[in-house]
């Protein structure tokens, strides 16, 4: 008997083999299909980037500004206390009513004897002189409603109501030239950060370059192929570069710290700000253009306009406040002995009343005569002030509206100048030191250059407001020039 008849399992093995090979490759194909979709969004999960900090335009850090800018929360306030002001001034048109409760117990003849007739409670007996003259002591509990309304009053109350308007006007102006306000503060803001993100990015370029520059000149200052003086120098410079980096990187926190007060955030929450510095530069205008706007549309200055007519109404009103006065009255009464009978009675009429003599009439007018003579002092004043502002900030925009086509050039020449260094201390003709130089005084151009663009449009802006002119389209009108 050979040797496969003798063990039949032998000549089987090869082909069990075969099987159990192929029934494990198909569990390994299945198991690995099942890991491999896992596998790969694990990998795919940990590959996708990570969402970066918030992007925020100028108009989304002006609208919460204006939802945290707490002079503008006073100004508010300031005009719901005008209006209230102004309720209060029409609420004397209206019926002034009130229910009344009293007690009294007396013995007195008079009280006991009006007190018997209120409560309908005479009787003959009351007429005998003993009763008339030590009566018993008597209680009487009185109910009523009382009710006056003013009828006229030589139009003292409608002069209040119209100083009131007047009032609510004045607020809501200074409202909304605070809103102004809070435009410009948060454009300062912005701008900032802007200027603070641009010079980080190239004073970053300048230090990496500058980096790459004196690491090469290291391995030839160790080879002995340079003067050890020009490597030790430009190390010099290269510590000046990175001290701008370091001032760049500490600004830009800083800035961004400072409009997350403003935007009631927390200081150290972390954002990018959208957009650039727009190189554009508009017509400066005349000053007398300037001014005339001012006059017209300066909010504070209505307001303090609309404040004077008040004052003016209000002295026309303390003058003539002794003139006469005429009101309606009347009453409903109840009153009983004993909560279960008595008497019901009314009373109705009018009255009028002039004062002849009232010791506080000059004071009075005199006061509202001061006050109004200071509010037009005040308006004087403020009318001046506006057009010395207005003189300051275009003699402001107008030089750097100058200076920015010199810069503009300066800051290219910067750039040719760095790039021909570069290529002159490739080829051995200009030393580390100088090239390093070169590279700092680009960053100075540049950084002096985006000051430039910073004050193009901060000045401007400041022109639109001191004249009254940035208005929500103009709001808008800076948002897009930021974007880019």
């Amino acid at each position: 008997m050979n040797r496969e008849n003798r063990f039949p399992l032998f000549r089987e093995l090869p082909m069990i083999f075969v099987m159990i090979s192929k029934k494990m490759l198909g569990l390994f194909l299945v198991v690995g299909l099942a890991v491999t979709p896992v596998s790969w969004a694990s990998e795919a999960a940990s590959a996708a980037p990570q969402a970066g900090p918030e992007r925020m335009t100028f108009l989304d850090c002006y609208q919460k500004v204006l939802t945290h800018y707490p002079a503008l929360k006073k100004r508010y306030e300031q005009l719901e206390q005008a209006r209230a002001g102004r309720n209060l001034a029409v609420a004397d048109l209206f019926p002034h009513v009130q229910g009344v409760f009293s007690t009294t117990t007396t013995d007195d003849p008079v009280g006991v004897f009006s007190d018997l007739l209120r409560q309908h409670a005479f009787t003959e007996q009351n007429f005998e002189l003993n009763s008339l003259n030590s009566p018993r002591h008597r209680t009487n509990y009185h109910f009523g409603i009382e009710g006056d309304m003013l009828l006229f009053d030589s139009f003292n109350t409608i002069s209040k109501i119209r100083s009131a308007l007047r009032l609510v006007k004045s607020a809501d102006l200074q409202a909304d030239f605070t809103e102004m306000e809070a435009a410009v503060v948060t454009l300062e803001s912005y701008l900032g950060i802007l200027l603070a993100k641009e010079l980080y990015r190239v004073a970053s370029e300048v230090k990496n370059a500058s980096d790459k520059d004196l690491q090469q000149a290291k391995d030839l200052n160790d080879k002995g192929m340079i003067l050890g003086a020009d490597y030790y120098a430009a190390k010099v410079t290269a510590a000046g570069i990175e001290r701008q980096l370091n001032h760049a990187k500490a600004t830009l926190k800083s800035s961004r710290m400072l409009m997350n007060i403003l935007m009631g955030e927390d200081p150290e929450f972390v954002w990018e700000a959208a957009g650039k510095l727009p190189e554009f530069t508009q017509d400066a205008g005349a000053l007398r253009t300037w001014i005339a706007e001012a006059y017209q549309k300066r909010q504070d200055l209505a307001a303090l306009d609309q404040m004077l007519d008040a004052q003016r109404i209000e002295k026309l009103r303390q003058k003539t406040s002794f003139l006469p006065k005429f009101y309606g009255f009347g009453s409903l009464d109840d009153d009983s002995h004993d909560f279960h009978s008595g008497g019901r009675n009314f009373t109705v009429g009018f009255k009028g009343t002039m004062d002849f003599f009232d010791a506080t009439y000059p004071g009075r007018v005199k006061e509202a005569g001061a006050k109004y003579k200071e509010l037009a002092a005040e308006r004087d004043a403020l009318r001046d002030e506006i057009a010395k502002q207005l003189v300051g900030e275009l003699a402001r925009y107008e030089t750097v509206t100058l200076d920015a086509p010199v810069m503009k050039s300066a800051y290219a020449d910067a750039t040719q100048a760095t790039e021909q260094t570069a290529k002159l201390y490739q080829e051995g003709r200009k030393s580390i030191a100088d090239l390093l130089e070169m590279r700092r005084g680009y960053f100075e151009t540049a950084a002096g250059y985006q000051d430039l663009l910073l004050a193009l449009e901060l000045e401007y802006a400041k022109l639109l407001f001191l004249s009254g002119q940035l208005t929500e389209d103009g709001i808008h009108q800076v948002n897009t020039r930021l974007k880019g």
